[in-house]
């Protein structure tokens, strides 16, 4: 396959991205937009592989800066826009265990990271019990996450993997 179009692959997915972000200026779905989002790059994963994925989500996440809620930016920064790139690999590791305590630690420094920029920039502060509440529930809803995109990414394979590789390599 051509460089030529694997970077327009990207490009559209990019720019997919992008339009979705976009979207998370309508209330109620900050949260859910960069969770979608990050699903878009796994079809670029699967059919350019790591580098032109990496891309996609540097210049998606470049653009979303201009465009999206701040919130839902940070969310796709911090996690949801590159997990869809590395969980592949973390899916290698043969203890489930190790597995999944690199999963939710990942998680927990992502949604650490995500809290300390709203303190810096919106001085968000919660209460003890609300702050371990809301990791707590964000606990669930990554595992809740981590099982739809396996499921996500293996109906993109069963289902859209060979017809898109039959367009990508017609060109």
């Amino acid at each position: 396959m051509k460089n030529s179009i694997k970077l327009t692959f990207c490009g559209i997915i990019a720019a997919l991205i992008t339009v979705l972000m976009a979207a998370s200026l309508v209330p109620n779905i900050t949260f859910a937009v960069p969770a979608i989002a990050g699903l878009l790059i796994i079809p670029v994963f699967a059919e350019v592989g790591l580098g032109y994925s990496v891309a996609c989500f540097f210049v998606s996440a470049a653009l979303s800066f201009f465009i999206s809620d701040k919130t839902s930016f940070v969310l796709y920064l911090a996690l949801f826009g590159y997990y869809p790139i590395i969980k592949p690999y973390i899916e290698k590791i043969d203890n489930p265990v190790l597995k999944w305590a690199l999963k939710l630690m990942l998680f927990n420094s992502s949604a650490l990271g995500c809290y300390a920029v709203e303190v810096l920039l919106f001085a968000l502060v919660l209460k003890g019990w609300v702050l371990a509440a809301v990791f707590a529930l964000g606990n669930i809803a990554f595992v809740l996450y981590d099982i739809a995109v396996s499921r996500i990414a293996l109906l993109y394979y069963l289902r859209l993997h060979d017809r898109v590789a039959a367009i990508l390599k017609k060109r």
